[in-house]
Order: C-alpha cells, then structure tokens, then sequence
C-alpha cells in the first residue's frame, strides 16, 4: 500500500481524524488517541493556548491510502511545546512512511529551548519497531517520563458514596455557570491566580467540540453554592467507551469523597446509554482505588539537537 502525505485543513479534516480515531479504534488503539483528546485539543488547548487555525495547519499532517482514507496521521496538543504523536498502526510502517512522518514532526513541532532545538514524542511501551527507529534518529527514552492509561470494565452500575451534608450533584445541563466552571477548574490544577489562569472563554470553547456534552459534565455543589469537583466524561457510542478528561477538585474540598461521585455518577450516564469500558489517561492511586487498572503506557522520546 501506498500512503501520501497531505498538509491539514481544518476546515474539512478535523471530522476526518476525529472519525478515524473512532472507526480504528477496534483494531488500532492504543497506537492512537482516543477521539475526545483531538476535539480538547482543536478547542479548548487552541483557545487556551491561544494559536491559530492557521498554525494548527501547518503542523499538522495526515497520510493516506490511494482511495482518500486516513490511514495515519501525526498530532500534538498545542504549538510550539515540543510534543508530538505518531498515530499509525505497525503494519503500515515502512520505512519511507516513518521517515516522512519523523521528517515532519522534527521539523514542525520541535520547541526551542537555551539554543537547542527539542521534541519529546510519546511512544507505545513495547512498540520495538518505532523506538527503534527513533533511537537511530537520535531519540532517548525517559523511562521517568511515562504517561499511563488505565481502563474500567463495567458490570452494573456503581454506587455513588453518600455526600457529605449539603452537597448535591449536577451537571452543566442544570446550570451551565460558565464562571463557577471555570473557577474550579482552575482551583483543581494549581493555576488559579496564576498567568496561566484558565478563563471563561476557553470553556465556552470546550463546550464547541462536536462531542462534547452539558449532560456529561458533571459536577458536584458545595453548601455555598459554589461548584468543587467535577468530571467530564465523552461517550465514543460507536466503540461503547467512555473517557474522563478532566476530573478534578478544589484544594479546600478534598478528602470527602468528592471525586469518586462524581466520576461514577458520569460513568453511571454513559453505562446506562450503553458504555462497557472506561479510559481515563492516569495512572495514580486515585483511580485504581476506585476499579481502574493500568491498560497501557506511552514513554517519552526526547532528541535535542543544537541549533
């Protein structure tokens, strides 16, 4: 089979990766993202990020067979950071295709960093074919590096831990405060207050993405009505999966239970539509507390080169 390359055009090939990831799933997960990371990247990390339609183009590249299929593509989750992802199953490597691919990513996603031109590519633990490929190029592996996903099967339904006086569990289609939202999130992941502070526009981005959905964002109430724990969870219906991405809470709420609500009500919604596993891209005690087992790992590659 011959594969060419083609150059990313928004406009009519965001819904073509985002089915491709979808479609392969089946036969080619975990060498490619699951589809709800491509729809957090275009929206909200662009938004976030603040970089363009026109800069995800250019450092984005697809390949394809003779028919017009996506059968590869190359990723990452926001410009200039040096990161990057190979989505190609192993039986399509040859040579020729991973040297374009490689060619392109060194050269259209690499950060600059104290005279040193750097990019960090995750590779399938255990992918012998591509580490060896990136090793030749020059790549280290970061064995400290490792980013884990682990995976729920769901047998019946799972009962929420009762909440703590006061507190209730809603979703964004309850009351869609775009706000407290956003507050909380930040409050979560350590930037509030910060530069880096996540901000109202963002989410409303977020809430763009063709997949995303109010009734699976889910949230937990305080007493004072503020919003202090939340899970979002995306439903692949065609493969019976749910994602959870992101799940957090504020500082001043944890240790009452707070998150595992909230994730095994989202997880609840989408095993009632159908769901029969759960990813979430973490591996930390949290979530093997609560079910979870690590499912897969992907190692980072690290090649600087002096500019």
């Amino acid at each position: 089979m011959t594969l060419t390359f083609k150059q990313y055009k928004h406009s009519t090939d965001f819904n073509r990766i985002r089915e491709y990831f979808i479609k392969e799933h089946e036969t080619t997960y975990p060498y490619i993202w699951t589809f709800e990371r491509w729809n957090y990247m275009a929206y909200f990390i662009r938004d976030m990020f603040e970089f363009s339609i026109e800069m995800l183009e250019d450092t984005l590249g697809i390949w394809e067979n003779e028919q017009g299929e996506i059968i590869g593509t190359v990723t990452h989750e926001a410009v200039g950071r040096g990161e990057a992802f190979i989505h190609l199953h192993p039986k399509y490597y040859t040579d020729t295709v991973l040297l374009e691919m490689f060619t392109f990513i060194e050269e259209k996603m690499s950060a600059e960093s104290e005279g040193k031109k750097i990019l960090k590519l995750r590779i399938l633990d255990g992918n012998e074919e591509l580490e060896d490929f990136a090793a030749k190029r020059g790549y280290i592996k970061k064995e400290t590096a490792v980013e884990t996903t682990s995976m729920l099967s769901l047998d019946g339904e799972l009962v929420l831990p009762k909440l703590p006086e006061g507190y209730r569990i809603q979703s964004m289609a309850d009351d869609n405060d775009i706000d407290k939202r956003t507050l909380t999130f930040a409050k979560a992941f350590g930037n509030y207050g910060t530069e880096n502070q996540i901000q109202p526009h963002s989410y409303i981005e977020l809430q763009k993405c063709p997949d995303y959905r109010k009734n699976l964002d889910v949230y937990i109430v305080s007493p004072d009505e503020e919003f202090v724990s939340f899970c979002l969870i995306w439903y692949d219906e065609k493969n019976n999966l749910g994602i959870l991405e992101p799940v957090g809470t504020n500082p001043d709420h944890r240790k009452k239970g707070l998150a595992k609500a909230a994730v095994y009500e989202a997880i609840n919604r989408v095993r009632r539509e159908g769901a029969e596993k759960i990813y979430v891209g973490d591996g930390q005690q949290f979530y093997l507390s609560i079910g979870f087992e690590h499912n897969s790992r992907n190692v980072v590659w690290i090649k600087e080169t002096e500019l």
